[in-house]
């Protein structure tokens, strides 16, 4: 007798029907917001239809932990390793509060006609210098004014 997928309460763990690639560097919640909205869900349903029991996107980006990493991937059929690079999880704990709520820099290598234009992991990090996909230094993004700590690294 064929085994049936497990449930949790709430959830899906089956595939999704369109898994999106995801790009160099996107956020997790970048991806899933990608997905939500290829499917015309709000970003916030698609995650509670994978984890119900995870608050929020940014806390998706941050805090997964092994079962939900590999419940996601199942569903995104994707292997966990490449789920866990989407993430913060490789930022010690200690240094996660650095991280910040919205993008602190771009690079001209990725201002591409993608609709939704994804968000990278290295626009939320300010000790970024160079861009993680073509070396070049990041550009700080608009509503930035103060100088950065990490200026003088710059060149």
């Amino acid at each position: 007798m064929p085994r049936q997928p497990s449930h949790d309460a709430g959830t899906s763990s089956r595939q999704l029907p369109v898994i999106l690639a995801p790009h160099a560097d996107e956020l997790l919640s970048s991806w899933i917001s990608r997905h939500a909205s290829f499917y015309a869900i709000p970003p916030l349903g698609m995650l509670r239809h994978c984890l119900p029991e995870v608050s929020s996107l940014r806390s998706a980006d941050r805090n997964l932990t092994a079962t939900q990493v590999t419940r996601l991937a199942g569903i995104f059929s994707t292997e966990p390793a490449t789920l866990r690079r989407m993430t913060f999880s490789n930022v010690a704990p200690a240094s996660r509060r650095l991280i910040a709520a919205r993008p602190l820099q771009s690079c001209a290598c990725h201002s591409g006609d993608h609709e939704p234009r994804p968000l990278l992991r290295s626009q939320f990090l300010g000790w970024r210098i160079t861009c993680p996909l073509c070396g070049d230094l990041l550009e700080r993004a608009g509503g930035h004014d103060r100088p950065s700590p990490f200026d003088r690294y710059k060149g």
